[in-house]
């Protein structure tokens, strides 16, 4: 599953960033308030560049991927997805990847859509994923989507499935994920992989 996601996105993510002009790739995305457009292919690009070299010391941390923006920072974006490029095919050529590579480019897809004024990431895309990732991040809570009921317990939540995906990766503010419709708020510190945002981000 997972290989055919990153493969998915990669080409994805290419298609929507190859031509852009200088001012939408310096463009500040807003889920990753220190990185613009052409930071986030960076990112892509080193992360998937590391792993085909073995070189994932310090990954995932905020040292790892300031690596991959320093060191291409003069690097034209047209030239940083053909790198990209190199390096998936021989991704793809590996038994299994990390899953956490797939959950990686598929976030980053949409933070360059927001960011790009993009439509939203397929649904198609990203609903696998949670319901994969709701039972192992919220155990013992039943969660509503819209789209059916994911885990159960006693603790029950209601929210766009959409918002709960986003808000794993650290893409929403605690008081946006408190502000859900919860039978009991406690489970919220469970939900993000990541440090969640200080101030609310809406997409």
């Amino acid at each position: 599953m997972f290989e055919e996601i990153y493969r998915e996105a990669r080409q994805r993510i290419i298609g929507l960033t190859m031509g852009l002009s200088a001012d939408e790739l310096a463009r500040t995305v807003p889920a990753c308030p220190e990185w613009t457009v052409h930071q986030v292919i960076a990112h892509l690009s080193g992360s998937a560049a590391d792993l085909v070299s073995g070189r994932t010391e310090g990954a995932p941390s905020d040292e790892w991927t300031a690596r991959h923006v320093a060191e291409r920072a003069d690097v034209p974006v047209d030239d940083l997805l053909e790198q990209w490029n190199v390096s998936g095919d021989r991704i793809s050529e590996m038994p299994r990847i990390p899953f956490q590579l797939a959950l990686d480019a598929i976030t980053h897809e949409a933070d360059l859509r927001a960011a790009l004024g993009r439509e939203r990431l397929p649904d198609a895309v990203w609903q696998p994923t949670l319901v994969w990732m709701t039972p192992r991040r919220l155990e013992g809570v039943a969660v509503r989507t819209g789209t059916g009921v994911l885990g159960d317990g006693p603790i029950t939540l209601e929210v766009d499935g959409y918002e709960l995906w986003r808000a794993f990766f650290g893409r929403r503010s605690r008081r946006q994920m408190e502000s859900w419709a919860w039978s009991d708020p406690s489970p919220v510190e469970k939900i993000p992989f990541f440090p969640p945002r200080t101030t609310d981000l809406v997409e």
